[in-house]
């Protein structure tokens, strides 16, 4: 009994200790993974961040290529492939606009992905939203002038007979007046004198006027109104819709807005014209091409000759551009607009520019490109642009000066302090105008708009 007693004590004691190895063993592996799995959670995360910033890495130099490219005239596909061992990234490309260009890289290493988002655009943008835009000087239009397009002015619009604005005339400030003009669209001003208006007027003052829409005023004398009337007082005034009286609502003079092109942009125009040189006058015959360059003294663009504008042209003096002369951009401007200026900054005498006589202004012949032709003559009285005999084609800024057109001269745009239309002249306003952008020359006109992370 006693033997077997010692046997059943000696096998509950291998069977102890079986047990606590088995313990001591899980207990082992427990610690083991708790310290393992961290480590390769830690190694796992580290692969997948390597792998991320070399596909970013990959998107970015896939962009950086292609700006590269873009902006060194180089060739180019809307879609580019790179290939790194067995990563690879690919660059799309979308032309917007002639000047707006959108760059999208997406980088792909061991299926994680990123992705750039670069858009590039071309020099200087300039809005210029009027057909015509006027500072405190004002506009003059003679009998049978046209602006077909929109008018905005900081003085006063003072018309003759025949004279046509063919979309809305805004004066600015408590003395503007929109007087013996016919305005297709609607008018608005402090006085409205001697007008036809054939969509909305809303003023202070409306007189001997006739109005194809609504009218709104404080007073309204001998007129005719072919819609609905709010007013306080009323004398001879044929009103064939609503009236109401008084009227509650208060006129709010428009602002003076300033013109489109400020002064930082101008010495910015500069600073391309002297990147490629000053020389001395000038007087061109023949075929010629320059820019970027600054001319310091004149310049002369001789009868029947062609100056080619490869750059921003600055010439400090006086630009003539003579009988059946042709001034325009190479078409390596492509969409952009250039640049012909003249003048100093401040000086009442230099930068005036003359144009005469079947002058043709023209931009690249790519759709959206203009040449705009800038005098920096800052004075009041004395003609900065004089434009006559045909001449035809081009942007027209005289921001401190007096803009003037005779016999049959037609503009695309003009903005002056003062702007004077003689018989038979005419602004043609093209909508694309209102996103115009400027560059000194292909080869540097791309410049980075935005850059994010695309998601």
């Amino acid at each position: 009994m006693k033997r077997q007693a010692r046997r059943k004590i000696n096998n509950q004691s291998g069977a102890a200790m079986l047990i606590s190895v088995v313990f001591f063993l899980f207990t082992s592996l427990a610690i083991i993974s708790g310290l393992v799995t961290p480590t390769v959670r830690e190694f796992r995360t580290a692969n997948v961040n390597l792998n991320s910033k070399q596909s970013y890495f990959l998107a970015e130099s896939g962009s950086e290529d292609a700006f590269y490219r873009i902006r060194k005239n180089m060739t180019i596909g809307t879609s580019e492939t790179i290939t790194l061992g067995s990563n690879t990234e690919t660059t799309t490309i979308t032309s917007i606009s002639s000047s707006l260009k959108h760059i999208v890289s997406l980088g792909s290493v061991s299926s994680y992905e990123r992705k750039s988002d670069l858009m590039l655009s071309t020099g200087a943008g300039v809005a210029f939203s009027y057909g015509v835009q006027i500072g405190d000087g004002g506009l003059e239009m003679e009998s049978n002038s046209r602006v077909n397009g929109n008018a905005y002015s900081n003085g006063r619009i003072l018309g003759a007979n025949g004279a046509v604005i063919t979309n809305s005339a805004v004066v600015a400030d408590a003395t503007g007046k929109i007087s013996f003009v016919t305005v297709n669209g609607n008018a608005t001003g402090h006085f409205l004198e001697d007008i036809t208006v054939g969509g909305n007027s809303n003023s202070v003052s409306l007189l001997r006027a006739t109005v194809g829409g609504n009218a709104v005023s404080d007073s309204v004398s001998t007129c005719t109104i072919h819609g609905s009337a709010i007013y306080d007082t009323k004398t001879s005034c044929t009103i064939t819709g609503a009236q109401t009286t008084p009227n509650s609502t208060t006129f709010v003079d428009p602002v003076n807005i300033p013109l489109p092109i400020t002064a930082s942009q101008i010495t910015g125009f500069e600073n391309d014209a002297v990147a490629g040189g000053t020389v001395g006058s000038q007087s061109i015959s023949g075929n010629v091409s320059l820019g970027p360059k600054k001319i310091d003294g004149n310049l002369t663009v001789e009868n029947n000759a062609t100056l080619i504008i490869t750059g921003t042209v600055w010439v400090t003096g006086t630009i003539s551009v003579n009988n059946n002369a042709t001034v325009k951009l190479s078409p390596n401007y492509g969409g952009a607009s250039g640049i012909l200026m003249a003048g100093v900054a401040g000086d009442s005498v230099k930068g005036q520019i003359n144009l005469f006589n079947n002058v043709n202004l023209l931009g690249s012949g790519t759709a959206g490109s203009y040449l705009l032709v800038l005098s920096q003559r800052n004075n009041a009285t004395s003609t900065a642009i004089d434009l006559s005999n045909n001449v035809a084609g081009a942007i027209f800024y005289a921001g401190t000066g007096v803009i003037n057109l005779s016999n049959n001269a037609a503009a695309k745009e003009i903005t002056a302090y003062k702007l004077h239309l003689n018989s038979n002249t005419t602004v043609n306003y093209e909508s694309g105008l209102a996103n115009t952008n400027f560059s000194s020359g292909p080869s540097v006109s791309w410049n980075v708009l935005t850059w994010k992370e695309a998601p």
